[in-house]
C-alpha cells in the first residue's frame, strides 16, 4: 500500500504538467450547392477559423489571429434521395501562432440521410476518407497524413415541412477524426493520437427558401495537440450561410432583393 502511494505521489508532477489550451473565437462559413445534371451537383465551401481573444499562458503569448482559411470545391452524386457519394479537394492555409503551413487535401465520402419514424427528425451520417499534404514554410518540406472522419448530425424543423418550406430549425452534430498516419513536418495534422480530434456543435437556423439557410450556434473543437496528450480547445461562434441554386439562376439571384 505504501509503495503504491509513493508511486502515485511521484506521478503527480507528470499529471499536473498536462496543459489544456482554450481559445475563443468565430467560425464563419459559406457554402453554395447547385446542379450540374439531374443527379450530379457541385458544391463550394469556404470558412475561416478566427481566434478572437489574445491571451498569455505560462509566459507564452497567443495573439488574436486567423488560425485557418479553408476553401473546398467538390462534386456530389445523388444515388438516391437518401444516399450520396462525393469527391473533393480542399486548400487550407494555417497560421498556428507563427507556424505557417499550407495544406492540400483530397477526399472521398459517403453520406446517408434518413428520418426517424413518426418524428420530424432527420439524421445525416457522413463517412469521409481524407489525405492531407501539408507544406511547412519554415522547413520547406511536404508530408502526408491519412484520416477517416465520421460525422453524425440531427436536424429538427420547428415548422411543418408538409405545409411550408421556410421556418426555423435546430441542429446538433458530432464529428470524430481518426488518424491512420500523421504528418512528419510539424504539429499540423500530426498523429498525436488515433482518436485525435472531435467537434461538437449545436445551433439554430432559418430556412429562407430562395436565399438559402442561415444558421448560428456554438462549436467546440477538441484536439490532442502533442505526444504528451495535451489538448487544445476551440470555443467558437459558428455562423453559416448555405445557398442552393443553379448556375443559370445566379444573375436572377444577385439582382433580386431579399425582401
Amino acid at each position: 500500500m505504501h509503495k503504491r502511494l509513493l508511486i502515485l505521489l511521484l506521478c503527480l508532477p507528470l499529471l499536473s504538467s498536462a496543459q489544456t489550451l482554450n481559445f475563443f473565437g468565430l467560425y464563419p462559413q459559406y457554402s453554395q450547392t447547385g446542379p450540374i445534371t439531374k443527379r450530379l451537383n457541385y458544391q463550394v465551401f469556404l470558412s475561416s477559423t478566427i481566434d478572437a481573444l489574445p491571451q498569455k499562458v505560462d509566459n507564452q503569448y497567443y495573439p488574436a489571429t486567423n488560425l485557418q482559411i479553408y476553401a473546398q470545391p467538390s462534386l456530389l452524386y445523388n444515388l438516391s434521395s437518401s444516399v450520396q457519394f462525393g469527391l473533393g479537394y480542399a486548400y487550407v492555409s494555417h497560421n498556428l501562432f507563427g507556424i505557417r503551413v499550407n495544406e492540400n487535401r483530397v477526399w472521398a465520402q459517403t453520406v446517408l440521410t434518413h428520418g426517424i419514424t413518426d418524428t420530424k427528425l432527420k439524421l445525416n451520417h457522413r463517412l469521409r476518407y481524407e489525405e492531407r499534404y501539408p507544406f511547412r514554410e519554415s522547413m520547406q518540406k511536404w508530408s502526408l497524413a491519412q484520416l477517416a472522419r465520421y460525422y453524425v448530425g440531427i436536424t429538427l424543423p420547428l415548422f411543418d415541412p408538409k405545409k411550408t418550406k421556410t421556418g426555423f430549425y435546430a441542429a446538433v452534430s458530432n464529428e470524430a477524426f481518426l488518424c491512420f498516419s500523421g504528418a512528419k513536418n510539424g504539429p499540423i495534422s500530426a498523429k498525436n493520437a488515433f482518436y485525435g480530434e472531435d467537434w461538437v456543435y449545436g445551433g439554430i437556423g432559418y430556412n429562407t427558401g430562395k436565399w438559402g439557410k442561415v444558421e448560428i450556434g456554438y462549436q467546440f473543437q477538441d484536439l490532442v495537440r502533442n505526444p504528451a496528450q495535451d489538448h487544445r480547445h476551440l470555443h467558437l461562434v459558428q455562423v453559416q450561410w448555405a445557398t442552393n441554386f443553379s448556375l443559370t439562376g445566379i444573375a436572377d439571384w444577385l439582382l433580386t432583393p431579399p425582401f
